[in-house]
């Protein structure tokens, strides 16, 4: 299982905004970028984090709110770690 924390960014911001588009504006990327990102930690995780719903954008599955809450807190502590 291998993924990146910027594709954890990527996985939270969606989380946050509920729309791959809003997520890719707001970090200034691309859709496609963090679409790939997406497939790629769900790949990696065995499991779907997201619902896509075409004109309405994504819905957490079960798994998705425990794999985002866990991306959170990993998050926070690279920042703490970068942070020393």
């Amino acid at each position: 299982m291998k993924f990146t924390l910027t594709q954890l960014r990527y996985v939270v911001a969606v989380a946050r905004y509920g729309s791959v588009t809003m997520a890719a504006q707001a970090l200034n990327v691309s859709q496609p970028s963090i679409s790939v990102a997406i497939d790629h930690v769900e790949d990696a995780l065995g499991q779907k984090i997201f619902v896509r719903q075409r004109g309405s954008g994504v819905a957490l599955t079960s798994f998705g709110r425990r794999a985002v809450a866990k991306a959170r807190q990993v998050l926070g502590e690279a920042g703490e770690l970068a942070a020393l």
